[in-house]
């Protein structure tokens, strides 16, 4: 990720504004949320219903260590060199290893929203058959696509290799703009992705003769994706902050890179946790009931 620095006049009347610290907050906080959503996805299969994880829950798991990787390469940036100040306010002692960090962290950040999107419409793979299990198919293979291109872009922009994160070495790099370009058509076949798969299951399961308020129910769990999709529109919108050489500005699409995989996670695991909440709302019946909790009302081998 490289961008052009703006003239030093212009960068000295910039104010002393800090991003790093809501940056950090802001990482951190929806990890954790990830994390619990997560780790009450896993409890809900393979204590509640007694399955074993699947391929999606695998993936999904990937996600989360790419996304607490991603933190991790956040907080040395901001800690180390004060990433989310402006340009001017960075410790550029050691660029080169600012650089390899900074790539580090485009990169993994990329992965965890390729993993964690490709989890969900993994889980619709075992839902749908025919025309629609193909569809599927050709996001998961189509995201995965696009992930490895963005993936890749920070550290094939420039030949060789080193002047990616060594602008003295002789070379030459891709124009300016054209790495953001990519990402942003990722990021918004990316969106468009979000809400093709929030929509996929209103073709389907309505067909379930299930009561109409326990089918809307489970509709709209399955429809939670579609956040993610607003989040990446949002973090589409910010992109072009990278060409502008200031770091405070580009900092703020660092919050929506890392809010999109965490949503994502969190609505991925939405849908799982309706066998919980039914527990949780049929113990209360009894509870209401009887005065007492009902000794082993809770099945945890359905």
């Amino acid at each position: 990720m490289t961008s052009t620095f703006p003239p030093p006049d212009q960068l000295a009347l910039l104010a002393d504004d800090d991003r790093g610290p809501i940056l950090l907050g802001v990482s951190w906080i929806l990890a954790s949320m990830a994390t619990t959503f997560l780790s009450l996805r896993i409890y809900c299969k393979v204590i509640v219903t007694g399955r074993l994880l699947w391929w999606d829950d695998w993936i999904l798991i990937g996600g989360w260590f790419a996304i607490i990787a991603t933190n991790i390469l956040t907080t040395v940036l901001v800690s180390e060199f004060k990433l989310g100040r402006h340009s001017l306010d960075l410790d550029d002692s050691n660029i080169a290893k600012f650089l390899i960090i900074l790539n580090s962290r485009a990169t993994v950040t990329i992965m965890a929203i390729a993993w964690t999107k490709t989890a969900f419409a993994v889980t619709l793979l075992r839902l749908t058959t025919g025309a629609a299990k193909h569809f599927i198919w050709f996001i998961i293979i189509s995201l995965t696509i696009f992930g490895v291109v963005s993936a890749m872009v920070p550290w094939i922009q420039c030949g060789p290799v080193e002047k990616t994160w060594n602008p003295a070495v002789a070379g030459t790099c891709w124009e300016n703009g054209v790495g953001t370009k990519i990402w942003i058509a990722t990021g918004a076949y990316s969106a468009a992705m979000d809400f093709v798969l929030a929509a996929l299951p209103w073709t389907f399961l309505w067909r379930l003769l299930l009561k109409r308020r326990e089918m809307l129910g489970i509709l709209i769990a399955m429809s939670m994706g579609a956040v993610a999709g607003v989040v990446a529109i949002f973090k589409c919108l910010q992109l072009p902050q990278l060409g502008s050489g200031d770091s405070y500005k580009e900092s703020a699409l660092f919050i929506w890179d890392i809010a999109e995989s965490n949503v994502t996670i969190i609505a991925a695991c939405i849908p799982t946790l309706k066998v919980l909440f039914r527990d949780v709302r049929d113990m209360s019946r009894a509870y209401n009931m009887s005065g007492r909790p009902r000794a082993n009302f809770v099945n945890l081998k359905r």
